[in-house]
Formats: structure tokens, C-alpha cells, sequence
């Protein structure tokens, strides 16, 4: 652990001499080692010994998600099979599936990223930590599990669903970390209820959250239901899986991004422009230690904005971004006002809704449980106020919407 923290608290003039030392051996390995990116590179008539800073990486045309699935199932590889040790599948359900190839290297970088999680967290072999995301060509549950193991605390693999036996294990047991998508707690704790229990009685003290984006009111709704501590930990499957790219530190003034290993750009997602600092856009990666698929410039569709590239109040000198508000396929467009569902759900949940669903279409309907008390005009007047555009609103009796164990789906286009 000792390397970890060295790592989290590197000075930043060695982060930026690791980095361009890294940009510049990753750019010749992939020209040497991987078709696509020496076409690329040919066809754009790009000199890989002349890209030698970050802002150089411009020349470089961006890689998609489209690349990915015209390369299936190995086409973008840079390793042989036999120094491939498994491999994960990204998001998506129609189309080719995009995988992404690890080899032993490739775990343990994805496993010493979330070690760097679990340091910053003050998670250490005393915690009991049930793992609740899937375990499978999905790649949820296992970098947590990974960094679990090397710390040699006591890990409930348990996976999604079941919400019952995910409580009863909880109380057995005495889980003190949870690790689960985002939106997963509060159906935990409208279970718990059922079941008998106060939520704010659990043992768990500690969670790690990821995988879809989550307000700040949802945040303090979570904390003040389990009286616990809620940190955001985003990661992409191409990037490695949940963990890789970053952490919240405990000020929680966004992610702090492991420069070490990634380099990030914030584009405009129309014109593929480099945007300054504080401008909202999409999240471009490259990976800079991936030894079996390293990408370079590669579009997440993640919307966040760099905050800071000075040293945060807590030490860590590498840069701060904008926890992730959405994905660019989520923005909405209403009358010519541009929104997220996360812009829906801050104002929702400050009301103290749970559970809501947003149907687009003609109009904007946003249906919402509200158990109590009517608050269909506040509601309104907030999203009139501060997104500027008038929803079609429908409270409705609670429990009348679906609930979720993984992902909670809240977007219908209709």
C-alpha cells in the first residue's frame, strides 16, 4: 500500500514527466503493434515520433465505440491470445459486442487504480465489503473484488438482485462497505423497511458508487437514509473496467483523474473541439499503461468538465474533473433547451423523490412517486426556474413504478 499512496500524492512535476514519457512509448507501441491505429496514423498522414506533448494529441483523429465493434472480436488487440488472461465486454446491446482484452499486466494496473480507491476511502483489511455488481463479461463486480483480495479483507461476492438476502447478509455479517451502482441503495433501504430494519441501523458505514450518473441531492438522500459516507467511482470498461480512470477524495470536489495513467480531454461533442477549463463537453481517454488494448483519444460519451489542474486542498496533485453528469446520448432537447436527467433528478430529489421516470417525446413528462403530500407545483416551478422549460408533471401512489437492482432506468423516449 505503501506504492499506492506514493502514487495518489505524486508531485505534479513528475506526473507530467511520467505522462509524456508514457504518451510517447504508448503512441509507438500501438503504431507497431496494432493495424487500426498504423492505418490511422498512415492514412492522416501522422508522424508518431512527432507527437511529443498532450496538446500534439490533436492531430490524432479520435477513436470510437464504432472502431471497436468493426475491430471484433480482436482486431484492435496489441497482444497475442496466449498473453491474454480474460476478457470483459462494454456496453451496448445491439450490434457486435466490444471487448476489451486484459493480460495479467492489464488486472493488475485495473486492481492497483481501486486499491487507489480503497486508500483514499480509508477501506483496509477490517472491512467486511459486499460486492454487489454483476460478475461476469460485464466487468462490475470484479476490479472491486480484485483490490478486495489484495488487502485481504472479508469479501461478499454477492452480485446483483435479491435485495432481501442482500440485507440479510448485511445485518449476518456486518458489511461495512458496499459497492453498488449508484441508484442501488435506496432500493436497499425501501426493502429494509419492509423487512423491519432502519436503513440507518445497517452496519455499512462506507460506499463506493458508479456505473450512471447520480446528483448531489441523491447523494445526501443515501447518506442521510444509511448515515453512511458515499464516494463516486467511475470507470469504463475500455479504460480498464469501474475504478480505473479516477476517485472523489474526501472534500468530494469532483474526481481527481490518475494522470499517470489516462490523459483526458473535454471536447465539444459536436465539433470535436478542445474545450477550456470549466466548459462542459465529452470526456476523451487516453490510456497510457493498457498493455493488451490501449486507446488513444478515445470518446467516452461521458459529459463532465475539468475543474481544476491545480493540487486539491487534500494533497493530490493530479487534476480534478466534474463528477460525470450524463452520457452524451442522454441529453435531452426540449424547445432548444439542452438537459440531462440528472439536471431533472437534482431538483427532484431535493424534494425528496426516489423514484421517477421521465418519458420524451412531443413533451417532456416527468412522472414521479410522491408518497405524502403533493409537490407538483414546486416541482414545476424549480424546472421552469432552473432549466428554463415547463414539463408535463404526474405524481403517482408509491411503489407504482418499477424498481431496479442494477441500473436504474429513468430516460424513456417515447
Amino acid at each position: 500500500m505503501k506504492n499506492v499512496k506514493k502514487c495518489i500524492f505524486m508531485p505534479k512535476n513528475e506526473i507530467e514527466r511520467l505522462k509524456l514519457k508514457k504518451l510517447r512509448y504508448i503512441l509507438r507501441y500501438v503504431y507497431e503493434r496494432c493495424l487500426f491505429y498504423r492505418r490511422l496514423f498512415r492514412e492522416n498522414g501522422i508522424d508518431v515520433y512527432s507527437i511529443k506533448t498532450v496538446d500534439d494529441l490533436r492531430k490524432i483523429p479520435f477513436t470510437t465505440k464504432k472502431d471497436l465493434r468493426n475491430s471484433y472480436p480482436l482486431g484492435m488487440c496489441c497482444v497475442s491470445k496466449d498473453k491474454i488472461v480474460r476478457i470483459q465486454m462494454s456496453g451496448g446491446t445491439t450490434g457486435k459486442p466490444v471487448i476489451v482484452p486484459y493480460t495479467k499486466k492489464d488486472v493488475e494496473q485495473w486492481k492497483e487504480m481501486v486499491l487507489r480507491a480503497f486508500y483514499i476511502a480509508g477501506i483496509t483489511s477490517r472491512d467486511i465489503i459486499q460486492i454487489t455488481p454483476a460478475f461476469g463479461l460485464w466487468n462490475g463486480g470484479f476490479g472491486f473484488h480484485f483490490a478486495a483480495e489484495e488487502i485481504k479483507a472479508f469479501i461478499i461476492p454477492i452480485g446483483p438482485g435479491n435485495t432481501r438476502n442482500q440485507i440479510r447478509f448485511m445485518v449476518d455479517f456486518g458489511t461495512t462497505v458496499l459497492c453498488a451502482t449508484a441508484s442501488y441503495p435506496l432500493r436497499i433501504a425501501e426493502v429494509a423497511l419492509e423487512m423491519g430494519y432502519d436503513p440507518g441501523d445497517l452496519p455499512v458505514k462506507k460506499m463506493l458508487l458508479g456505473a450512471e450518473p447520480w446528483s448531489d441531492a441523491m447523494r445526501k438522500q443515501i447518506e442521510n437514509t444509511f448515515k453512511a459516507l458515499t464516494y463516486d467511482i467511475p470507470g469504463l470498461t475500455e479504460m480498464g473496467g469501474v475504478g480505473t480512470i479516477g476517485f472523489e477524495c474526501a472534500l468530494r470536489k469532483g474526481i481527481h483523474v490518475w494522470e499517470d495513467n489516462y490523459i483526458v480531454e473535454v471536447v465539444d461533442p459536436e465539433t470535436g473541439e478542445v474545450l477550456e477549463e470549466g466548459e462542459e463537453g465529452e470526456l476523451v481517454y487516453t490510456s497510457l499503461n493498457r498493455e493488451a488494448m490501449p486507446l488513444i483519444r478515445y470518446r467516452s460519451g461521458e459529459v463532465s468538465a475539468v475543474v481544476s489542474r491545480e493540487k486539491c486542498e487534500c494533497g493530490i496533485e493530479h487534476m480534478t474533473i466534474e463528477r460525470i453528469k450524463g452520457r452524451t446520448d442522454d441529453m435531452i432537447v426540449y424547445k432548444g433547451i439542452k438537459f440531462y436527467p440528472s439536471d431533472i433528478e437534482q431538483i427532484l430529489a431535493s424534494h425528496g423523490v426516489r423514484h421517477y421516470r421521465i418519458e420524451v417525446g412531443r413533451d417532456v413528462k416527468i412522472i414521479f412517486e410522491c408518497e405524502n403530500e403533493d409537490i407538483s407545483d414546486a416541482i414545476e416551478r424549480d424546472i421552469r426556474e432552473f432549466l428554463g422549460f415547463k414539463p408535463k408533471i404526474e405524481p403517482v401512489p408509491f411503489k407504482t413504478l418499477d424498481r431496479f437492482d442494477g441500473k436504474a432506468k429513468r430516460l424513456y423516449r417515447v
